[in-house]
């Protein structure tokens, strides 16, 4: 019984070193290592118009994205800047059409890294006009809606986008510690 006990706590011990000490590091490595540098501009408005027909009738969006900083998150590897974003109007999204109960097309404006200048060397964003996106009732994407796929199942056209370019933002480190 003492062998197997002690059996049991070695395997165990090494399990935690194996399998949960390596994470415990890494956590502790990155929330103790310092901030990124933080946005010289942390609030933006950006308007934007969207002008569509459905079944030949015209309809205009008028709005705007709303971009602020929210500090600082991490993942398994580092530290990044947040930022949050919100339509002016208080609606969700902006929504083209709703299809029924389960599902609904809508535009992507952008989003507050694309805005506020923030997106890594390897991201780009290219605005979808006049594609759509496709959202089930969950709230979930569920893909791109082509042009062509609008006009023939839905008879939905976007006819013009109209948006303000993204800011140039510069990052500097902050004198005091961001934690």
């Amino acid at each position: 019984m003492k062998q197997l006990i002690i059996g049991l706590s070695i395997l165990l011990l090494t399990l935690f070193f194996i399998f949960v000490l390596p994470w415990i590091l890494i956590y502790l490595g990155v929330l103790f290592s310092p901030n990124p540098p933080r946005p010289e501009i942390t609030y933006g408005e950006f308007p934007f118009r969207l002008e569509y027909e459905i079944n030949g009738q015209s309809y205009v969006i008028e709005d705007s994205l709303i971009c602020e900083f929210d500090g600082f998150g991490m993942d398994e590897g580092k530290k990044f800047r947040k930022w949050k974003d919100w339509l002016a109007s208080g609606n969700e999204r902006v929504t083209l059409y709703k299809i029924n109960d389960t599902a609904e097309i809508y535009y992507n404006p952008g989003s507050a890294y694309y805005y506020m200048n923030d997106m890594k060397e390897y991201e780009t964003f290219n605005h979808l006009f006049p594609n759509a996106l496709f959202f089930d009732s969950k709230g979930e994407y569920m893909g791109i809606i082509s042009a062509e796929q609008l006009l023939k199942e839905y008879n939905i056209k976007l006819i013009s986008w109209e948006y303000t370019p993204p800011i140039k933002n510069s990052f500097f480190a902050s004198k005091k510690k961001d934690r």
